[in-house]
């Protein structure tokens, strides 16, 4: 008996399934990996703005950084808004893609005048524009008599 070339219907298709597999795994992956990358480089920009904004209020020194108004005996933070590249809006605006909140509190201030002993503190959260997801914390603390 000649044995004959070639493949069989059952060869054709496993091969077929096989091609398909890694080609729905590659798509997936693809998939995953751009989202991955897009959102890294939204922590990253909530980040480099935290920072800005706390650099911002170390340049003001103490004593014209005031602390946060309260409302119910929770601070109002002040809230300034930037675009999808970091940059700020300016002082009018009412809505962009990142969202910075500064608050401001005395923490230690023993005789009510503005002195070496006072301690002020600062806390800049950064969030997406609709408020649902928070992209960085940071807080510094400022002193009457230096940083």
């Amino acid at each position: 008996m000649r044995r004959r070339r070639g493949m069989t219907i059952v060869e054709v298709l496993v091969a077929a399934l096989i091609v398909g597999i890694v080609a729905a795994g590659a798509v997936a992956t693809w998939s995953i990996a751009s989202r991955a990358a897009a959102s890294k480089r939204a922590v990253e920009i909530g980040t480099a703005i935290a920072v800005s904004e706390i650099e911002r209020v170390k340049a003001l020194r103490y004593n014209y950084v005031p602390a946060s108004p309260l409302q119910g005996g929770v601070p109002v933070p002040t809230i300034r808004w930037y675009d999808r590249y970091g940059n700020w809006l300016g002082a009018a605006a009412t809505t962009g893609d990142f969202r910075a909140e500064l608050t401001v509190r005395i923490l230690i201030n023993r005789d009510s005048q503005t002195n070496r002993e006072d301690l002020k503190e600062v806390v800049v959260e950064v969030w997406d524009g609709a408020r649902s997801r928070r992209y960085e914390t940071a807080r510094t603390l400022l002193s009457f008599g230096g940083i």
